[in-house]
């Protein structure tokens, strides 16, 4: 049991951390941050969502779409969301986790505030993530002229939500009150596999059904879009040319591309993808099992294992 003083010292916390006061544990902070644990977090949440929201009113009043990731783990959703981020009329935020909190009845300011604090917060991390640095020199990660798209980069954990609850999604258009677009970024799925069966320290057909699971609930998320809301983005190939392919992702979001946006986005994207597949034994059985899901799916049907 919980004695008064700790107590004390959680309420503490929570108010430092909805006040976004750095304690010195960057990684505590910020999953709390972003993450409320309980009904005190969210009313501190929302509590400064709406003073803050005060100062960017003005700015909201000119948002004309809101923009989410669908997806897997390890597919380049970070990678993009900061690219995106870089470009002066866009805030793709770094895993807010956006459904809770219309769950939670933010307002459309609340929520907007919630995903700018979440910006400032990664940029004030160095935009380093699970070992990668996601800055963009001379663009406007952190900063925007004109605010013309905001969002949320957390693929995998909202495609989840929104295909257990789907009737948040029609909570999240009524609360951002604009058109919604979404992005579906794939990568190899043998290369996804490998990665979650390093990182869950699991076998190759445990984490074969972890995403098969995890396919399942972004295409029942894609099967409730309307036309013209998403759009499907092959990392691979953008990776091996990415003037071209973030030049279609602006214009999806409806914004303008400037050439030294481009040029300084190409400059930290690796011309090529790593074959993390590679890195693990694989039987024929395996092998199998996923090209049998795969081919489950348009959208992942033209992978194999030989690309």
């Amino acid at each position: 049991m919980a004695t008064s003083r700790g107590k004390l010292e959680n309420l503490r916390t929570r108010v430092r951390v909805a006040a976004g006061i750095t304690d010195g544990r960057d990684g505590y902070r910020w999953n709390r941050l972003a993450h409320p644990q309980g009904g005190g977090d969210w009313f501190l949440h929302k509590v400064r969502a709406t003073i803050e929201s005060l100062h960017f009113r003005q700015a909201f009043d000119h948002v004309e779409n809101y923009c989410f990731f669908v997806g897997y783990q390890r597919s380049g959703h970070s990678l993009i969301g900061s690219l995106l981020n870089a470009h002066p009329d866009i805030v793709i935020a770094h895993e807010l986790g956006a459904i809770p909190y219309i769950e939670h009845g933010f307002t459309r300011n609340q929520l907007f505030s919630a995903l700018l604090r979440r910006d400032r917060d990664f940029a004030a991390m160095g935009r380093k993530w699970t070992g990668y640095e996601y800055a963009v020199a001379n663009q406007h990660q952190g900063s925007f002229h004109h605010l013309r798209v905001i969002g949320d980069k957390f693929g995998g954990i909202t495609a989840v939500q929104l295909a257990a609850h789907p009737e948040l999604l029609d909570g999240l258009r009524r609360t951002v009150g604009v058109p919604i677009r979404v992005l579906h970024v794939t990568r190899n799925p043998f290369d996804n596999i490998t990665t979650l069966s390093h990182r869950m320290h699991t076998s190759i057909a445990q984490a074969t059904s972890r995403y098969a699971k995890l396919s399942r609930s972004v295409n029942i998320v894609m099967d409730m879009l309307k036309p013209g809301e998403l759009l499907n983005v092959d990392y691979d190939a953008f990776v091996a040319a990415p003037s071209p392919g973030l030049t279609e992702m602006c214009h999806f979001l409806n914004v303008d591309v400037d050439p030294s946006y481009l040029r300084d986005c190409s400059a930290v994207v690796w011309p090529r993808t790593r074959r993390r597949r590679d890195s693990a034994e694989w039987s024929k059985d395996d092998i199998a099992a996923v090209q049998s899901l795969l081919d489950t799916y348009p959208t992942l049907r033209h992978y194999s294992f030989d690309d």
